[in-house]
C-alpha cells in the first residue's frame, strides 16, 4: 500500500507561544494543519505576517518589472535549461527568515529599482526627443531665428505645423492673409503666416479649432529649426545608445540574480503562507488549540519538538472523513500521479491507482501511437526537458519519456519507423536475423489488410477486457475494506461473472462464426469450434457450445443474486425508515442497462487500435506525397513534406493519444471503483524548487539538542523515509530535481 499512516495531534498551549509553536511546526515540515480559526488574535504572528507580506510585495514588484519567469518555459527549458541552484536558509525561526530575506533582498531590490528607474528615465526622455524631432521636422529646412520674427511691429507673423489634409480648409478660412508653405513631411506641413497686427487673434483662433499652435522651439535649443532639428536628431540617436545599454545592462542583471530571485519569492512566499495559514489558532483567549496530522514515523520528532506543551497523539481510522491522504510512490510513478489527480484523491480506504497507471499507461500511449522513431524521439524530448528541468516540467519530462517508450517498443512489435515498415532500413537487417528479429513486425498493421485491422481490434478489446476486469476486483477489494460484505457479494462479485459471461458469449459467437443462434444448438448445428482466448487457456475441452451455456447459465445466475440482493437491501432500508426502492428499475438495470454497459465500455477499448490504424493510413498518406516529389525529381519539396508531416503527426496524434488515454480512464475505468474523494495531504512548509530551509534551534535544551538542517540524526532518517510522499492532486511535480 503507497498511502502512509498518519496520527491526528493537537497541542495545548499559551495563545503568547502560538508564534514559537509555528516556528517549530515550520521546522517539522510534515504537518496538515485542521483549519480551525478563532476570533482571538496574535499581535506577534500578525506584525510577521505584515512584514512577510511586505516583503513578499517589493520582490513581486521587481519580478514583474524586470519580467522574471517564476516557472521556466517548456522552450527554454529545451534550449537554455532551468536554473538548477538551491539556496540554504540557516534560520532559527520565521522572523528569522524574514530578516534573513529582507537582508538579501535589499540590494538585489535596490539595484534593481535603480536599473529600472534609470531605464524609465532614459525612455521618458527618448520619448520626449522624439515628439520633438516629429515637430521639428516639417521645418527642419528653415534656417533663421524665429524669435526676429516676433519683432515686427506692423505685422504678425508665425509658423504652424499643420496636417496636409486641412492645408485647404486652412486658406479658405484665413482669407486675406499671406500662407507660404515652407516644409513638409508625409503627414504635415508647416505653414508661414503674416497677417496685420489686428488680424492675429482671429489668425490664432482659427488654428485653435484645428488643435494647433504657434510653433515654438523648447528653451535649451537653438531658436534656429534647422539646428534645433541637428540638435534633437542628435540627441535621439544618444538616447537610443543609452536606452540599448541599459536594456543590455537590465538582461545581464536579470541572468545573474534569476536563481537569487527565484529563492527569495519563493522563501518570502512560504514564509507568507505559513503564517496567514497558522495566523488565528483556535482556542480560547488564552490559551490556543493547534490541530493537525502528521506521518506516524514522525512521531518521536513531534513529540521532541513540542514538549514544552501539552501535546496529544492518536491514530487516525480508515473511516475518519476528515483525514487526508499522504501517498508514498516512488520517483517514476509519482509521474503518473497527475492521471490520478484527474478524478480526485484516494481515501484511505481506497486503493492508489498510480501504480497500475504507470504501468498499463505507457501500453495504451505505446500501441495508440507505434511508431519506433517517432516514439524514440519523443522518448528523447522527454528526457531533455527532465534532465534540463525542475518541478513540474520534470515531471512531464518523465511522463513524455514513458510514453515515448512505450510507443518506441510498439514501434518494434508493429514494423514501424516513420511510417516505413523496418525492414526497409539497412541497419535493421542484421538485427531481423537474431532472436529480437522475431517480435520485430509481429504485429504487421503496414498493409491495413481487413485480417491486420481484425487482429489489431481484437488485442486492444483484449486489452480493454483485462482493464476493465482489474476495475471489477479492485472494486470487490474496496468493498470489502469498507465493512460492505453484503454489497460486495450481491453486486460487485455478481458484476464481474457477469462481465466475464458476457465477454465469453461474444467469444463464443466470434467462434461459431457469429451464428449466434446456432452456438446454443438451437438449430440442430452443433458448434465444436475452439473459443478464442478462452479455449487455450482453459483446454481443448472448452468449446463453443460448453462455454456459451454455461457462460448464459453464469449470466443469469449474476442478475438474479443481484435482484435478490436488491430486494433484501431495499427492505432493510425501508425497515429504516426509508423509501423502498421498485423492483422495476432494478430488473431493468440488473437485466439491460449494465449488460449494455459492460459491452459499450469494452467496445470503447477497440480506440486503441482504431488510433494505431489512424496512425498508418496518415503515415501513408505522407511517404506516398514523398514518394510523389521524389519521382518528379523534386528532392526539396519531397524531403519538407516528410519532415513537416511526421512533425505534424507526432505533435497533433501525440495530443491526441494522450487525450484518449485520459479518457479511458476517466470513463471506462475509475467510475468502476475509484471515487477520488479524499483530501490532500498539505505540508505546512510547500514544495520548494530553488531554497532549503536548514533550522537551527536557538538552544539545544529548548528545542531537545537542535535540528539544524532537518532535526538531528533521527530527524535525518525521518526525512529520508519520507522523501517522495506527498498528497497528490495538483500537478505532477513530486520529482523535483535536488529534493
Amino acid at each position: 500500500m503507497p498511502l502512509v499512516k498518519l496520527l491526528k495531534v493537537s497541542i495545548i498551549l499559551p495563545r503568547r507561544e502560538a508564534a514559537d509553536a509555528i516556528n517549530r511546526l515550520a521546522e517539522l515540515e510534515w504537518f496538515h494543519p485542521i483549519s480551525k480559526e478563532s476570533h482571538y488574535t496574535n499581535p506577534d504572528i500578525d506584525d510577521l505576517l505584515l512584514d512577510a507580506s511586505r516583503l513578499l510585495q517589493s520582490i513581486e514588484d521587481v519580478v514583474k518589472s524586470l519580467n522574471i519567469p517564476l516557472e521556466t518555459g517548456v522552450l527554454d527549458t529545451m534550449f537554455k535549461g532551468a536554473p538548477n541552484v538551491r539556496t540554504q536558509l540557516v534560520i532559527s525561526d520565521l522572523e528569522d527568515l524574514i530578516k534573513d530575506l529582507e537582508a538579501r533582498s535589499k540590494p538585489v531590490i535596490d539595484e534593481a529599482r535603480s536599473l529600472l528607474n534609470e531605464y524609465n528615465r532614459i525612455s521618458k526622455a527618448l520619448e520626449e526627443y522624439r515628439s520633438m524631432r516629429e515637430v521639428l521636422r516639417a521645418a527642419s529646412n528653415i534656417s533663421m531665428n524665429i524669435n526676429t520674427m516676433q519683432m515686427l511691429r506692423r505685422f504678425y507673423s508665425s509658423i504652424f505645423i499643420v496636417n496636409r489634409s486641412d492645408f485647404a480648409e486652412i486658406g479658405r478660412s484665413l482669407e486675406g492673409a499671406y500662407i507660404k508653405e515652407i516644409g513638409s513631411t508625409e503627414l504635415s506641413t508647416a505653414l508661414l503666416i503674416i497677417t496685420s497686427r489686428d488680424d492675429a487673434d482671429r489668425v490664432v483662433k482659427v488654428f485653435r479649432t484645428f488643435d494647433v499652435h504657434p510653433f515654438t522651439i523648447p528653451k535649451g535649443l537653438p531658436q534656429n529649426p534647422k539646428d534645433a532639428y541637428a540638435e534633437v536628431e542628435k540627441g535621439v540617436m544618444e538616447y537610443e545608445r543609452k536606452k540599448e545599454e541599459i536594456e543590455q545592462a537590465i538582461e545581464r542583471f536579470k541572468t545573474n540574480v534569476l536563481p537569487t530571485m527565484l529563492s527569495l519569492h519563493e522563501g518570502a512566499r512560504t514564509a507568507k503562507d505559513i503564517l496567514e495559514t497558522m495566523r488565528k489558532p483556535a482556542g480560547t483567549k488564552n490559551f490556543a488549540l493547534i490541530e493537525g496530522y502528521i506521518p506516524a514515523s514522525m512521531e518521536g520528532r513531534f513529540r521532541e519538538l513540542s514538549r514544552d506543551w501539552v501535546c496529544m497523539v492518536e491514530d487516525v481510522g480508515e473511516d475518519n472523513p476528515e483525514s487526508p491522504t499522504l501517498v508514498q510512490n516512488p520517483t517514476y510513478l509519482r509521474t503518473f500521479e497527475v492521471i490520478t489527480s484527474q478524478q480526485g484523491i484516494p481515501v484511505r480506504k481506497e486503493n492508489d491507482p498510480t501504480p497500475m497507471i504507470a504501468f498499463v499507461w505507457p501500453v495504451f500511449y505505446g500501441l495508440m501511437f507505434a511508431d519506433f522513431g517517432q516514439g524514440f524521439l519523443l522518448f528523447l524530448l522527454g528526457m531533455l526537458l527532465r534532465v534540463r528541468g525542475v518541478g513540474t516540467i520534470r515531471s512531464w519530462g518523465t511522463l513524455l519519456a514513458a510514453s515515448g517508450l512505450g510507443a518506441t517498443i510498439a514501434g518494434l512489435i508493429t514494423g514501424e519507423m516513420f511510417g516505413w515498415h523496418m525492414d526497409k532500413f539497412a541497419v535493421f537487417k542484421p538485427l531481423l536475423n537474431t532472436q529480437l528479429g522475431y517480435i520485430i513486425g509481429v504485429l504487421d498493421v503496414s498493409e491495413l489488410s481487413i485480417e491486420q485491422v481484425l487482429r489489431v481490434l481484437e488485442i486492444s478489446v483484449a486489452i480493454g477486457v483485462a482493464h476493465l476486469v482489474s476495475a471489477f476486483i479492485l472494486r470487490i477489494i474496496k468493498g470489502f475494506r469498507e465493512g460492505k460484505v453484503f454489497e460486495s457479494v450481491t453486486v460487485h462479485i455478481p458484476s464481474l461473472i457477469g462481465y466475464l459471461s458476457v465477454v465469453a458469449l461474444i467469444l463464443s459467437a466470434i467462434g461459431a462464426g457469429y451464428d449466434v443462434i446456432g452456438m446454443f444448438s438451437l438449430t440442430g448445428i452443433k458448434h465444436e469450434e475452439p473459443v478464442p482466448w478462452i479455449t487455450p487457456i482453459l483446454g481443448d475441452w472448452a468449446r463453443v457450445e460448453v462455454v456459451a451455456d454455461a457462460a448464459v447459465t453464469a449470466l443469469i445466475a449474476s442478475m438474479v443474486i443481484q435482484l435478490v440482493g436488491h430486494m433484501v437491501e431495499a427492505r432493510r432500508h425501508a425497515h429504516e425508515g426509508g423509501e423502498e426502492s421498485g423492483m422495476i428499475g432494478a430488473v431493468m438495470e440488473a437485466f439491460f442497462i449494465r449488460p449494455l454497459e459492460w459491452l459499450s465500455h469494452t467496445i470503447s477499448y477497440s480506440r486503441l487500435g482504431i488510433m494505431l490504424i489512424v496512425h498508418v493510413a496518415l503515415m501513408v498518406t505522407i511517404n506516398s506525397a514523398y514518394i510523389q516529389f521524389e519521382s518528379q525529381g523534386n528532392i526539396g519539396g519531397g524531403i519538407a513534406v516528410l519532415v513537416g508531416g511526421n512533425l505534424g503527426v507526432m505533435m497533433l496524434e501525440g495530443l491526441i493519444v494522450y487525450i484518449q488515454a485520459i479518457r479511458l480512464h476517466l470513463y471506462e475505468w475509475f467510475p468502476k471503483w475509484y471515487s477520488g474523494e479524499g483530501t490532500e495531504f498539505r505540508k505546512i512548509v510547500p514544495r520548494m524548487l530553488y531554497t532549503i530551509f536548514i533550522w537551527e534551534g536557538k538552544g539545544k535544551g529548548r528545542y531537545g539538542g537542535g535540528y539544524g538542517g532537518g532535526g538531528g540524526a533521527e530527524g535525518q532518517v525521518q526525512v529520508q523515509e519520507l522523501e517522495g510522499q506527498r498528497g497528490i492532486g495538483t500537478s505532477p511535480a513530486g520529482d523535483d530535481k535536488g529534493r
